[in-house]
C-alpha cells in the first residue's frame, strides 16, 4: 500500500494519538507538477509536449523517493519544499526557451546528470564524514578553496562578458568553479567545529578568519563577488551559533561587520575622488587596479537607488526587470514581455513571476522558506548528538536560502544585485548539481534526526526500517 508505513506490532492507534499526515507532500508535490502541465498547454502544445517528457520522471521520482523517505521518518516538509522548486524551475526553464531565446536550451540529461551527482556525492559524504574528525581536513579544504581561485585566475574565462572569471572550459563545456568553494566551506565548518577535536575559541578565529580571507581575496582576484557574499554570512552566523558566547566573539564579529560598511563607504569616497582622474586618463599604475572595483561596488549600489542613473547599461537588467514585474499580475503577463535579458540564470525569479504570476511566485518564496525553516529544526535537533552533522545541515541551508534571497531580493532592486543564479529555478548544470546534492543529503540526515543512545553513551543512528 502506497505511503504506509511497517509495523511490526500492527496494533491500533488510539484516538488521542497524532495522525500522521505528512504523505500530503507527496500528493501536493505531484499535483503541482501537473498543474505545471496545464498551465504549459495553455501556453502552447509544444511547451506542454517538452514537459510530458520530463513530467513522466518527475512524477515517478517524487511518488516512489518521496514514499521511501515517508516510511524512514524523513522531513516530508522539506522533501514536498524541494520537489515543488525543482518542479517550477523545469516549468521555468522550458518556457524560456520559447520566450527569450536563450544561449542555452534545456536538457532534461542535464537533470540526469545532477541526480546522478547527488548519489556520489551521498556515498562520498559517508566516506568524508569519517576524514572530516580529522585536523588535516581543516587544511585541505582550506587549500581546495585556494587552489579554486589559482586555476580561475589563470585559465578562468568570462564566457558572459561581465569581467568575471568565474568558470573555465573543459572539452567544450564550461564549469563555474566559484560553487565548489561553498562546498569545500561547508566541509571546512564542519570539520573546524566537530567534537572530536577541541579549539580554542581564539584558534577558532584565527583558522576560519584565514579561510575567509582567502575567499575574499580570491573573490576579488577574479571580480566575483556574488558568492562570498553568501560565504560571508555563512561565516558569521555560523561561528554566532556555533561558538561559545563570550566577549572575543562578540568584538569579532562587530569587527567584521564595521569594516564591511566602511569598505563600502571608503569605495564611494574613492569613486568620487578618483572620477576625474579616470576621464582624465591621469590615473596611476595602483589606481588603476583598483578602479573597477570601486566602480563596480558604487554602481550596484547607486543602480539599487537610481535604476534610471544608466538606464541601458548597469541598470539595464533591473530596468526590465521591473517593467515584467509590473506587468506580472496574479497569474502571469498577457502581453508577452519578453525583453528580460538573462531570464534563463540571473533573472529566474522575475522569469517566473513575469510568466506564472504572483500567486506562484509567492508560492516559491514560500517553499524557499520552507527549507531554511526545516534546515534549521534539523540542525537544532542534530546538535544533540552529532555536531558536525549539524553544521553541515546548517551551512547547507544558509547556502540554499541567503542565495534564493539575494537572488530574489536584487532581481527586485531591494538590495544590490549579485548576479547569482538561483537554487532550482536557474539553469546550470554546475550549480544545479550541487543543489540537488546539498537537498539529498539533507534528505538524508534528516532521517537519522533521533539517534539511539545505547548502553554505555555510544551514539547511533537509529536504524532504518
Amino acid at each position: 500500500m502506497l505511503f504506509r508505513k511497517p509495523d511490526s506490532t500492527e496494533t491500533m492507534p488510539s484516538a488521542a494519538e497524532t495522525v500522521d499526515h505528512s504523505d500530503r507532500y507527496v500528493v501536493t508535490s505531484i499535483l503541482l507538477e501537473i498543474l505545471y502541465a496545464g498551465i504549459l498547454f495553455l501556453k502552447g502544445a509544444d511547451l506542454a509536449l517538452t514537459y510530458v517528457y520530463a513530467l513522466i520522471p518527475m512524477l515517478l521520482i517524487t511518488a516512489v523517493f518521496g514514499t521511501y523517505l515517508y516510511n524512514r521518518d524523513a522531513d516530508m516538509k522539506l522533501f514536498g519544499a524541494i520537489t515543488k522548486l525543482t518542479a517550477s524551475g523545469i516549468a521555468l526553464q522550458i518556457l524560456a526557451d520559447a520566450v527569450y531565446h536563450p544561449q542555452t536550451t534545456f536538457s532534461l540529461l542535464k537533470y540526469g546528470i545532477s541526480f546522478v551527482f547527488l548519489f556520489f556525492f551521498l556515498v562520498f559524504y559517508r566516506l568524508l564524514k569519517k576524514l572530516l574528525n580529522h585536523p588535516f581536513m581543516i587544511w585541505m579544504s582550506l587549500a581546495a578553496s585556494a587552489a579554486v581561485y589559482i586555476v580561475l585566475a589563470i585559465w578562468g574565462i568570462d564566457p558572459n562578458g561581465y569581467g568575471t572569471h568565474a568558470w573555465v572550459r573543459i572539452a567544450g563545456y564550461t564549469v563555474q568553479l566559484t560553487d565548489l568553494t561553498k562546498i569545500a566551506a561547508v566541509l571546512f565548518y564542519a570539520s573546524l567545529f566537530s567534537s572530536r577535536h577541541e579549539h580554542t575559541d581564539s584558534g577558532i578565529l584565527k583558522i576560519s578568519s584565514l579561510f575567509f580571507f582567502i575567499n575574499m581575496a580570491g573573490s576579488i582576484w577574479i571580480k566575483e563577488l556574488g558568492s562570498f557574499f553568501v560565504l560571508y554570512f555563512m561565516h558569521l552566523s555560523i561561528l554566532l551559533i556555533f561558538m561559545d558566547h563570550n566577549k572575543t566573539k562578540r568584538i569579532y564579529i562587530i569587527s567584521i561587520v564595521a569594516a564591511s560598511v566602511l569598505a563600502v563607504a571608503m569605495a564611494f569616497v574613492l569613486y568620487k575622488w578618483m572620477l576625474p582622474g579616470y576621464n582624465a586618463g591621469t590615473l596611476n599604475s595602483l589606481q588603476l587596479m583598483i578602479w573597477p572595483y570601486v566602480k563596480k561596488i558604487y554602481t550596484r549600489f547607486s543602480i539599487t537607488a537610481n535604476i534610471n542613473m544608466d538606464p541601458y547599461g548597469a541598470g539595464y537588467q533591473l530596468l526590465q526587470a521591473k517593467k515584467a514585474l509590473w506587468m506580472s499580475g496574479l497569474f502571469g503577463n498577457t502581453v508577452h514581455f519578453n525583453a528580460l535579458p538573462v531570464a534563463e540564470s540571473d533573472m529566474a525569479f522575475v522569469a517566473f513571476v513575469s510568466n506564472f504570476g504572483f500567486l506562484l511566485g509567492f508560492y516559491v518564496f514560500l517553499q524557499f522558506l520552507r527549507i531554511f525553516l526545516s534546515g534549521s529544526e534539523l540542525s537544532r535537533s542534530l546538535l544533540k548528538y552529532e555536531r558536525q552533522d549539524s553544521i553541515v545541515v546548517y551551512g547547507i541551508t544558509v547556502i540554499l536560502f541567503l542565495q534564493a534571497m539575494f537572488v530574489i531580493l536584487g532581481s527586485c532592486n531591494v538590495i544590490p544585485f549579485a548576479g547569482l543564479p538561483i537554487p532550482f529555478l536557474s539553469r546550470g548544470n554546475t550549480f544545479q548539481s550541487i543543489v540537488f546534492a546539498f537537498s539529498g543529503l539533507l534528505l538524508q540526515l534528516s532521517m537519522h534526526k533521533n539517534p539511539i543512545v545505547e548502553e554505555g553513551g555510544d551514539v547511533h543512528d537509529e536504524p532504518a526500517e
